[in-house]
């Protein structure tokens, strides 16, 4: 039987929220989801409709709202988004403009809304690496003019792949308090785990740190998955929020020091 698909990256939190919709009387799946197999779950499992919690994680909502939109049959599924911050939820509404957007006390009319109101040809957003076709890899990772950047273990060729730096940039080889990004190149299961508390702890006020490790599809040999990276990140009180090929054997997820509530 089709359900509501609840889709909330805090398993404490899903459970309440799942109980809520469920006493309105929608059938619920809040268990948690594989991004990896996200396309194969729903085409096999087609929910009546998604709703999204944007209070946690957003970037990782939206990108599933994307995909979900950009798949042949998927795109139809009606939208539910919930919650989030005001000034976050601009990108969101214009990425999606079809989907519904509510707060979590108004969740259930919002529902019953986005199931009466499916659109016939919804929007289409730009999926997510084709938002990064064309762009040099020094606007992927966020390079800044007059930046401090942090290299640390990097391959030998990467700064030469970066070409040319914004004005005013300098590049170390470790954390300084003037760093405003980290790099770090990771290379095995043991080395994250080892050593990501190490780098987390160093992070000065305001620094993002891209935690680089190769591709399974690339020519090292890996003994972890994407997942893994940021499940020691979250472990360290870190959250990412953004992805970045970097070529064809690298692959990074961008974190920032979660903001206290």
């Amino acid at each position: 039987m089709p359900v509501v698909r609840l889709i909330c990256w805090k398993p404490e939190l899903a459970r309440e929220r799942a109980r809520s919709l469920t006493e309105a009387g929608f059938p619920v799946d809040a268990s948690p989801l594989n991004p990896s197999r996200l396309m194969g779950h729903f085409r096999a499992n087609p929910p009546l409709a998604v709703v999204i919690d944007l209070d946690r994680l957003p970037s990782h909502g939206r990108e599933v709202a994307v995909a979900l939109r950009n798949g042949k049959y998927t795109r139809h599924i009606p939208i539910v988004f919930a919650g989030g911050l005001e000034e976050k939820l601009e990108r969101v509404r214009r990425e999606l403009p079809d989907a519904v957007f509510t707060g979590w006390k108004k969740v259930t009319p919002a529902l019953r809304k986005a199931l009466k109101s499916v659109p016939a040809e919804p929007v289409r957003p730009v999926a997510h690496m084709a938002r990064y076709e064309g762009s040099s890899l020094v606007k992927k990772l966020g390079f800044k003019p007059e930046m401090t950047v942090a290299l640390l273990g990097p391959p030998e060729d990467f700064e030469e792949s970066l070409g040319e730096l914004p004005e005013g940039v300098e590049m170390q080889t470790r954390i300084t308090a003037q760093t405003g990004m980290a790099i770090w190149f990771v290379r095995s299961r043991r080395e994250l785990e080892e050593e990501v508390a190490y780098v987390s702890t160093r992070l000065p006020p305001g620094c993002s740190v891209w935690i680089v490790h190769p591709k399974r599809t690339g020519r090292y040999q890996v003994d972890f998955k994407q997942n893994d990276v940021r499940a020691a990140g979250l472990a360290e009180g870190l959250v990412d929020y953004k992805v970045c090929a970097v070529d064809a054997d690298w692959s990074g997820l961008k974190f920032a020091r979660k903001k206290p509530r």
